[in-house]
This record gives structure tokens, sequence and C-alpha cells, in this order.
């Protein structure tokens, strides 16, 4: 060894000293170039005013390419940033040079007064051929509904300016921010059973927010599209016909106030329009994505109030109470009599979907029973204070804060931010904390996500006078403590499907249950009902339950699919509490998809899964029809939540695959036409176990990677169970492998190798007899074989 160090350090010195050598023996033969040079010109009696002329031709090449990539270099840099480069090379600039943020939109403008007529003409032929026809049909007492004229008016909306955020955003999302301005001269009007009432003159005004998501390497380069105002629009507009007597001081309001209501339920904040792109995107996860937290709003009090009731009886003072604005969500304080320096104390919690471009809007008003409410002073979107994005940076806010439209008055606002985690560590630190309180409130330690995906074998009811049953009219309402939300009602079928998705904030999961009811609307008769601790949340992985619940007193086999994740909330930010939750595309699908389930097929060739391969994330199933039936669109078996049961799609050949992708089909395209047709519960409706099957001549070994089990059905009393694998070869069962216990939970994930020495001559055809793999999961009171 000690030689073999002194011949490393000599070969390394040699080397070294070559190197040093190459550079002397280059400059040498370029000065002996310039001697020769030098030589040849007085040997040829060469002019000297000749090299002058080359020797500037050469400084203009040199100062002309230096020029070039110089200004090359600068164009570079503004197109990466404008404004830095520009500041960087201009000492003083002009007050009112500036670089917004928001920028206008003008070519935008201009294409769309050009196409408003053909898009008027588009909406009018959609209100008649089928809003018209959806509304008749909706309910007997609107069968006479219809529009009597439909004009948008000449004036299009216009786009005030356009914001593209390029910060605290990930790589495969783009978010947009436009300015929208609609004030038209529109005129619609309806008539129903001989009455005709209008709407003309429609005014709005807000933020819409448009996000690209995910980002794909095939046309159209997206995957969705996200639309919805971040705070409710400013709407105005005039009324005609029998709808005129409306416009009156009271009435005016109220209506006002149910149109913007009922537009806050269709694209305000938690809620929102979702467009798929490409076929089977998660739009589960687009239409109901991870909120980045939860905001508590503590109302403290506010001082120096203007005294809105002036006279003998209250003496100059006012009788105030706060009305505080999130998005679509409203909070309203106690009223505190005659004072101008209230207290109250108060400690509201909501939800909060995108924190950046958000705002908590604060008004103050004066209880006048009988009268309407005079207005003391409001804190709007103009205080950076108030900014939920600058709250969430801070993390604690505490601040007096002045009253804008009034001549004087201030309120006390503190906002606390909880970021949300899935480590129940975080989640017993936040109730210990919670446990110090000891001013009486009761705050969440936790954010209950419920995604209620459908149902399945419902009891049907007698017909009248008929010995058929008849199928129900189900809905669901699922109740946390005091709050109670109740589902759209599926007509006509036993297996509806809902896709809907609740949020509960949960003061102490380990005491408190949520409670399910499924209710017939025709017979207003219960189809079943369930009740779930939510303690047994914490015991699955990373918080989510995603499976099938038995329902009581119901059918046998009725069942309802739900998806229950329960976020901790925190103060404290980490990667873990921020990071968002994966949009699997189809191209990502078929990168991961390797792998084969054995239920219902044997296992075709396929390579090697490595002994540490993560199963792929579960991909939402495409919307359903509100027709009872699933959708067509199937995940593939390494990527079914257990949910829907497929209808069979059309089978095609493989040249029907040729001809429509244009290419031969790929082992991988026909993995993923076959696994499409697979029941997700399996053959049995016990479950599917995905495996990888692989077997090496030159080894002679049989390898079996053993990845996870879906859909297996509970055992124990909390809808849980204790799932293992166990697996032999046949048929002496000399061999066995057993793999770990994955503890209260129905979709297992393994990710173990199973490597068996094997003679090649016991390795068959497939069409004679062969040694077969045998598989058993084994749980408390059953067994499921697959071969």
């Amino acid at each position: 060894m000690p030689d073999d160090k002194k011949n490393a350090v000599a070969q390394k010195k040699l080397a070294g000293d070559e190197t040093r050598l190459l550079p002397i023996i280059l400059r040498y033969f370029k000065l002996a170039g310039v001697a020769l040079a030098v030589y040849g010109f007085g040997y040829t009696q060469f002019s000297p005013s000749w090299i002058l002329v080359g020797l500037l031709a050469y400084v203009w090449k040199e100062k002309r390419t230096q020029r070039k990539h110089l200004q090359i270099k600068i164009q570079q840099q503004i197109a990466k940033d404008e404004e830095s480069t520009i500041l960087a090379r201009v000492e003083d600039l002009p007050s009112w040079v500036h670089f917004p943020d928001v920028e206008r939109a003008e070519w935008f403008n201009k294409i769309l007064d050009q196409i408003w007529p053909f898009i008027g003409d588009y909406v009018k032929k959609l209100l008649m051929d089928s809003i018209q026809e959806k509304i008749q049909q909706s309910h007997s007492t609107v069968g006479s509904f219809r529009f009597t004229q439909i004009d948008l008016g000449d004036i299009p909306p216009r786009i005030g300016g356009v914001k593209v955020y390029t910060e605290n955003v990930r790589r495969d999302e783009i978010y947009l921010d436009l300015d929208i301005i609609y004030s038209s001269d529109s005129f619609i009007e309806v008539k129903v059973k001989g009455i005709t009432a209008g709407i003309k003159d429609l005014q709005l005004r807000g933020t819409l927010r448009v996000i690209f998501k995910p980002l794909i390497g095939q046309i159209p380069l997206f995957g969705g599209m996200s639309f919805f105002f971040i705070n409710t629009p400013d709407i105005d507009f005039n009324l005609t016909g029998i709808a005129n007597s409306l416009d009156l001081p009271g009435l005016s309001d109220m209506l006002d106030t149910i149109i913007a209501e009922q537009l806050s339920n269709i694209m305000v904040l938690p809620n929102r329009i979702v467009v798929p792109m490409v076929q089977d995107v998660n739009l589960m996860m687009l239409r109901y994505p991870q909120p980045d937290g939860v905001l508590r709003i503590h109302v403290l009090g506010a001082k120096d109030l203007i005294k809105a009731d002036i006279g003998f009886a209250k003496k100059g003072k006012s009788d105030p109470y706060a009305v505080i604005k999130v998005g679509a969500k409203k909070f309203k304080t106690k009223v505190i009599n005659n004072t101008v320096n209230p207290e109250w104390n108060e400690v509201f919690e909501t939800i909060i979907d995108i924190k950046d471009g958000q705002y908590v809007d604060i008004e103050l008003k004066d209880e006048d029973p009988g009268s309407k409410d005079d207005d003391l002073g409001c804190c709007g979107n103009a205080d950076v204070n108030i900014a939920i994005g600058t709250v969430a940076k801070a993390g604690i806010t505490d601040s007096w804060l002045p009253l804008e439209d009034v001549k004087q008055g201030l309120i006390h606002i503190k906002l606390v931010w909880n970021y949300l985690s899935k480590d129940p560590a975080i989640l017993d630190h936040t109730l210990q904390h919670m446990e110090k309180n000891t001013d009486g409130t009761e705050l969440s330690s936790s954010l209950l996500m419920v995604n209620l995906d459908s149902a399945r074998e419902l009891p049907g009811s007698l017909k009248r006078g008929k010995k058929q049953m008849a199928e129900p009219c189900a809905y669901c309402i699922v109740s946390v403590g005091q709050k109670k939300e109740e589902s759209q009602v599926k007509l006509n079928t036993d297996s509806p499907i809902w896709e809907e998705n609740y949020r509960y904030l949960v003061h102490d999961p380990n005491i408190q249950v949520i409670d399910v009811q499924v209710m017939d609307k025709k017979t207003g008769k219960p189809l079943g009902d369930m009740a779930l601790p939510l303690k047994s949340i914490l015991r699955a992985p990373d918080m989510t339950l995603d499976q099938y619940f038995s329902l009581k007193n119901s059918g046998a086999s009725s069942q309802i699919h739900m998806r229950l994740s329960l976020r901790a909330l925190t103060t404290e930010k980490s990667k873990e509490s921020t990071e968002p939750e994966q949009i699997i595309t189809p191209s990502e699908v078929n990168k991961e998809g390797t792998s084969v389930d054995s239920s219902d097929a044997a296992a075709p060739e396929s390579t090697p899964a490595p002994k540490d391969q993560k199963a792929a994330p579960a991909k939402a199933p495409s919307p359903a029809k509100d027709t009872g039936k699933p959708a067509e669109t199937v995940p593939s078996p390494q990527t079914i939540p257990p949910g829907k049961t497929p209808a069979t799609p059309k089978q095609k050949t493989d040249t029907d695959l040729r001809q429509r992708k244009g290419t031969t089909p790929t082992p991988a395209m026909l993995r993923s036409k076959l696994l499409k047709r697979l029941d997700p519960r399996g053959v049995h409706k016990h479950g599917r176990i995905n495996l990888t099957f692989r077997f090496s001549p030159q080894r002679k070994q049989l390898v079996v990677v053993i990845h996870k089990c879906v859909n297996l059905i509970a055992c124990d009393d909390d809808n849980l169970a204790d799932p293992y694998v166990k697996m032999y070869l046949l048929p002496d069962k000399s061999t066995k492998h057993k793999t770990k216990i994955v503890k209260n939970n129905l979709n297992p994930v393994f990710d173990e190798s199973y490597v068996q020495k094997l003679p090649l001559y016991t390795v068959k055809p497939v069409n004679k007899d062969y040694t077969r793999e045998r598989v058993m999961v084994f749980m408390s009171r059953w067994s499921l074989y697959t071969g």
C-alpha cells in the first residue's frame, strides 16, 4: 500500500509538470511565428502602411463584435428582469416612470370588442335552446317559463388589468388576476304564467382569478382551468316589468343581497368553476384543492366611534356591531348598546383557500331597529394590514386600524394565521396549547375535509299498488358537531354519485364524531346512517381515510364511499405543512404504471419494480351525470380510488387503437387499455392486490414485488383492518414469505420484494401445468385467495 501511494504521487507530479510545460511550448511557437512574419515583410519589401490598415480593420471588427455581444446580453437581461436592468443603467428616472405589477390588456379588449356580437348570438342560442328547457323541467310551477327577449347589448366587458404571479407559485401552474369591468346596456326579459319581468343595465366589477394547472407536455399544455372571484364582486342592475315593483329602498337592498349570495355560491371562493382540458385529469383536486390555511380573526373592540344616534333618550351614543367578510363568508358580532367604545372580544375562524389576493373586509354598523342601519366606518383592501397574504407572512398581527369614510374611529383587530399539517404530533401539541387557554373561548384544533363520493346498493321502497321496488332519490346529511351540510338529490338510483366536498373546523377530534344520514327525498324516510369517531382518522396514514363505510339501518350490502382528511392547525410553518397535493396527469401515470393487478387477469410481462418503488397517487374519477351510473373513465388499478364500479366501455381492437393513435400500441398502452376494464373491487368484491412478477434465467430467481392492496373489506368495529400478505410456492409450500402488518388501513402499501431460487426446468408455458404463485391476504375472520 505505501508503494502504491508513492506511485500515485509520482504520477500526479509528472502530470503537473507536463501541464506546466505545454503553455511554454505554445508561447514559443507564437513568438517564432511573429518573428517569421516580420522577417517575411522585410524580405518581400512589403509596405508598413498595409499593417496599419489591417490593424484598423481588426480594431473596428473587435469593437463591433463587443457592441453586438453587449446588446444581446442587455436584451437577455431585460427579458429576465426589465425593472432591475433599466434601473441599473439609468441613474435618474422621471417620477412618472414606474413598473406596475398589473399590466394593461388593450389588445384583448380590442379582440373582445370585435367578437362580442358573435358571443351575444351564442349566449342567446344557449339560453333559448338549453337553459330554458332545463328551467321548465326543474319544477311544475315554472313549466311555462320562457325567454321573451335576450340582448347582451353593444358594450362588451373590459379587462382593466392583468396580473401574472411569478412568486409563491409552483412550476406546473399559472396564476392570472383579471380586473373585470362590465358596464353593459344588456336587456333580458322572461315570462312565467303571463307575468313579465326583466333585468337591464347590468353592472359588475371584480377581480377574477384564472388558474392553469397542471402544466403538461402536450397540447393544450395545461390539464385544466379554474375560474373564481377572489372576493365578492360589486353588482348593480335595473329591473323591468313586474320585478320593477321590488325596486324600493328595503326590497332593493334585500334583492341585491340575494343575488350577490347566489353569485358567491357559484363563483366566489371557496366555490369555483373548473374546466378540464385533457382526459383523466384529477377533477377533484382541481375543484376542491387543499386550502392554504385557517385565519383566526379576533375582533377585540373599537374606540372613538362617531355618534350615530343623536337624541334626548340615547344622549348621543351608538349601538355598534361589526360585520366581517372574507370571500363568500360573512360573520357578525353582537350588538353593544349606547357606547362609542365597544368591547366585543369575539373570535371567528374561516378557511382560506388562497391567501394571496384575498383580504378581510370589516364594516361597523349602528343598529337601528325598523330602519336602515347607519355606517360607522369600514376597513377594506386598501389597508395592507388586512391583506391575508401579509398576515400569513407575519404569522400574527395585532393593531388598531383607522376607519375609512368617517371622520374618526379606530378598531382593534388581531389576526392569527394557521398552517395545515398532517402530523398527529403537531395536533397533540395544538391540543395541549389549547388546554392552557383560560379565557373560555372554544377554538379549533384541526380541519376535517370530507369528500362525499358515492353510495351503492341502497334499499328501495315499494311502489303504490305494485309489488315492484322503486329506486330511491337519495341525498346525504353530513354533520360534525352543530354544523350540518346537505348534498344534492340524485334521482331514481340506488347507487348515487355526489362528488361533493365539505369542510369542518373541529375542536377536539379525540371526542367528536362525524354523522352521515342517507335520506330518500320521495318518501322522507332514512335509507341508512353511520357514525365514525374522528379519532379513528388519527391512526390512518397521513390522517386520511379513503374507503367504503357500511351503513347501519339499511340494506345488507349498503355502503357509502367517502374520503376523510384531518389536518392539524399550527402557527409554525414547515415544508410538510405547506406542500400542495399533486395532480396526476395521464402522461405521468403512463410513466409510473409498470405493474399489474392480479385479481382479474394473469400478469403480463413487465419490468421489475424496485423495492423502494412508491405507489402512484390516486386519481379522482371523472364526474358522472345525474343518472346514477358510474362514469366510463376508470383509473388504472395502481391509481384506483376505492370508489365507483365503472361501466365497461366499448372494447376496441388493436387496429382501432393504432388508427386512433396513429402508431403501433406499446406494451404500456396495451396494459393501460386492459386495466381500464377491471372492476376496482375485484372479481370477488373483496379488493385487489397489486404485484409485479419477474423471472431471471441467468440467476434462476423468481422475483415478486408486493406493491399494495386496494378496496379491502372492513373487519373491525371502526370500519378498518390490520392486513398483511402471506405467499408461498405450490404444490409443496416449502417456502413462505410474510409482509409487515399495516395497522388500521384498507388500502395498505407494502413495497416488499420476495425472491426465490427456482430451477429453470420448473418454469413451464402458461397453457400447461406450471408453478404458480398463490397469494393470500389474511385479515381477521376472512381470507382472500387470488391466482
